[in-house]
């Protein structure tokens, strides 16, 4: 492969196990809990981190300012000095934002294995993301336009109210919603016109390997769907697109947000058949290999249509472990054959689960956290649920809302759980949910209301 200034990288001697050293640009705290089980002897980890907290600050908080990230292009240079003399067996990320995109332009520096930069940047794009997805799977993408934001909020031609609009990039589906009339479009301008910093990584990234600029055209409008949502992931090895598994998205009713996830798919088998093959047809059109990549779909059963929501060329982390009790193989371990040149072998319904679930503990109030399970209390639940999967996205004595949130809810944690089937799963996070001891008190409310509002909480969180 070519690098970035067009010169062939240096040839690279294979690292032994025992000096196999691994490159994880941007780590998520699941790489950390996640890759030491799964990584062979002797690998070692350097660890790289640029802008995610701070890009996360930054779109969660309007008012935030200073300088929040270096120019990508930069940090690739002093990623590349700082693994200069160091045999790189590999380079990962499963971060979104920046992490895909600055791996695989590393891994092409270094001459390992990874996506092409162009392919994981138009993918992430959204608009760019619809204009290739039309042209390969026409029958899959709603009507769609581009708006820009120091343009003013006319209908986008071949739009009609309501719509859906949604920046063409995010953490979370923060800026993603329904909009039914222009004045509500016109309302969510101002702030996507004073959110250059928080685009520039990527507009840089862009201009370097895409010749595309974002400039001010950061919202994109498009027809509303319906149906059911799920995510299909998969891999590219070698230029061949494989599916791992469909994974349903269940909505917090009436909402956009999601309550848990489950896997294996409760859709019909053709209509996973279809989705498989829209999957397959989009990522291998894309040009995009050597990485993992999950896309969001829509299956109207009424219409029996299904339509592309987006593409994200990266592995979901949240799912890694459902892939693991369901088929005995974590999309992890996937995610480390690939980038180090080999064919991972995923063999589906090998695990020792025939479901698994990802539950969101989400509240649609600001509270005050007034109680956390301890660190005795959490290992009483991982002996109880050999494979379970805990996250606490809460601070004991902070408000929901202190942490980073997707501006309508308050999520607070993750219980990832695997057992015969939904009902048994279902049952074991009602118990687990008891005996995690998570208690929220509304803000302003007397302290004797508390346990109601937990338990209240806790009720809301079964739906």
């Amino acid at each position: 492969m070519d690098s970035l200034d067009g010169e062939e990288p240096a040839k690279r001697r294979e690292p032994s196990a025992q000096d196999r050293t691994i490159l994880l640009v941007c780590p998520t705290h699941r790489d950390y809990r996640e890759l030491p089980r799964l990584s062979s002897p002797g690998t070692k980890y350097l660890f790289h981190d640029y802008a995610c907290t701070s890009l996360e600050d930054l779109i969660g908080n309007p008012v935030c300012h200073g300088d929040l990230a270096a120019d990508p292009l930069d940090e690739i240079e002093a990623i590349l000095a700082k693994v200069e003399g160091i045999d790189i067996a590999a380079v990962i990320s499963s971060d979104d934002y920046p992490g895909s995109a600055l791996a695989a332009a590393i891994a092409k520096r270094l001459g390992l294995p990874g996506p092409e930069p162009e392919a994981v940047l138009i993918s992430q794009h959204k608009y760019l993301s619809r204009l290739a997805q039309a042209k390969l799977v026409p029958d899959a993408v709603p009507p769609f336009a581009l708006i820009d934001v120091a343009e003013g909020a006319a209908l986008p031609a071949g739009l009609s109210f309501p719509l859906f609009a949604k920046p063409v990039k995010s953490f979370f589906s923060i800026g993603a919603e329904t909009v039914s009339s222009a004045s509500e479009l016109a309302a969510l301008l101002p702030r996507w016109a004073g959110f250059d910093q928080f685009f520039l990584p990527l507009d840089r990234l862009l201009q370097r390997y895409t010749g595309s600029s974002i400039g001010t055209q950061r919202l994109l409008a498009e027809g509303l769907l319906k149906g059911e949502q799920v995510t299909v992931e998969g891999y590219v090895h070698g230029g061949k697109a494989n599916i791992m598994g469909v994974v349903d998205s269940i909505m917090f009713p009436g909402t956009l947000a999601f309550s848990r996830f489950d896997y294996p798919s409760f859709l019909p088998e053709s209509a996973q058949a279809r989705m498989a093959e829209i999957a397959v047809t989009l990522i291998e059109g894309l040009g995009f290999d050597n990485g993992l990549f999950n896309i969001e779909m829509m299956y109207d059963a009424d219409a029996d249509r299904i339509f592309v929501i987006e593409i994200n060329p990266r592995m979901a982390s949240q799912f890694a472990d459902l892939y693991e009790k369901v088929d005995g193989t974590s999309s992890y371990t996937v995610l480390l054959d690939i980038a180090q040149g080999r064919a991972p072998r995923f063999e589906p319904r090998r695990g020792r689960y025939g479901f698994a679930a990802s539950f969101v503990l989400r509240s649609f109030e600001d509270h005050i956290v007034t109680a956390l399970p301890a660190e005795a209390d959490l290992d009483q639940l991982a002996r109880l649920y050999p494979d379970i999967r805990i996250e606490l996205h809460a601070t004991l004595g902070r408000k929901l809302s202190d942490e980073f949130q997707d501006g309508k809810s308050y999520r607070y944690g993750i219980v990832n759980l695997g057992g015969r089937d939904r009902a048994d799963v279902l049952e074991q996070f009602a118990a687990c949910r008891e005996s995690l001891g998570i208690a929220l008190q509304p803000i302003g409310a007397p302290q004797d209301s508390l346990c109601l509002v937990a338990a209240t909480q806790l009720a809301q969180l079964g739906a």
